[in-house]
């Protein structure tokens, strides 16, 4: 991405340069917390919440990710010559993205996960959970 942004010349622009380095930040901070949980579940330590709290950062992440990819290419990023495999990988990567958010549980579920469990906080109400899924009144 730093590259194409070079390429490009967006890298002048303060607020690209920002976006960057935040990326660069977040995207050490995922890896550094891989690889503490990592060394923990070596050490023999049961594995905590750091997979939760990773997955669902690592989706939203992916996503400003590829959203600053596809701004960094600006035009090009919606139409682009067939020989260019570049931008046609960063789109893919840029809606392959989306669904970072659903599978494996979406980034809701990953936060009601740790509200409940890391946090204590109270489950949502439910006023249909000892009903069978076929019997749950859907819509009137």
């Amino acid at each position: 991405i730093v590259a194409m942004a070079q390429d490009n010349g967006s890298a002048r622009d303060a607020a690209v340069r920002q976006r960057l380095a935040q990326a660069v930040i977040e995207g050490r901070v995922i890896r550094m917390t891989n690889l503490r949980s990592s060394a923990a579940r070596k050490a023999g330590h049961q594995p905590g919440p750091e997979g939760s709290i990773t997955k669902l950062f690592q989706a939203e992440y992916n996503q400003r990710l590829q959203n600053l990819a596809i701004d960094i290419l600006g035009a090009a990023g919606m139409a682009w010559s067939p020989g260019d495999e570049h931008t046609a990988v960063a789109v893919r990567g840029f809606l392959r993205s989306r669904a970072n958010t659903i599978e494996g549980g979406t980034s809701e579920i990953m936060r009601n996960i740790l509200g409940e469990r890391v946090l204590g906080l109270p489950k949502e109400p439910s006023v249909d959970k000892d009903i069978p899924w076929k019997d749950v009144k859907r819509s009137s």
